[in-house]
């Protein structure tokens, strides 16, 4: 008797599909600008909007000049964030504009 294989959970099916494909990178930054929020935390996060992620740069608007001032200064730290909470490694950049 043949013993039965137990089936994939379709997660790790999904996973394995977009990391082959080249896209798991890609939904690792879309993560990354839903999660803006929590990433920076509150009082960064309503200083600040999440506009999108390119080429291993997230790009975050910034409301006021001596936030995005005080915000080169914390890039180091808000990368370490993103790695920490999101798991993506492909953001390397934050250009806050």
């Amino acid at each position: 008797m043949k013993k039965r294989k137990e089936p994939e959970k379709i997660s790790a099916i999904l996973g394995s599909f977009l990391q082959d494909k080249g896209y798991a990178s890609i939904c690792k930054e879309y993560e990354v600008v839903a999660q803006w929020g929590s990433i920076a935390g509150e009082r960064i996060a309503n200083e600040t909007e999440c506009t999108r992620a390119e080429n291993g740069k997230l790009y975050v608007k910034v409301f006021s000049a001596s936030w995005r001032q005080e915000l080169v200064y914390l890039k180091e730290q808000l990368l370490d964030s993103i790695r920490q909470k999101t798991g993506c490694t492909s953001i390397k950049e934050i250009n806050f504009y």
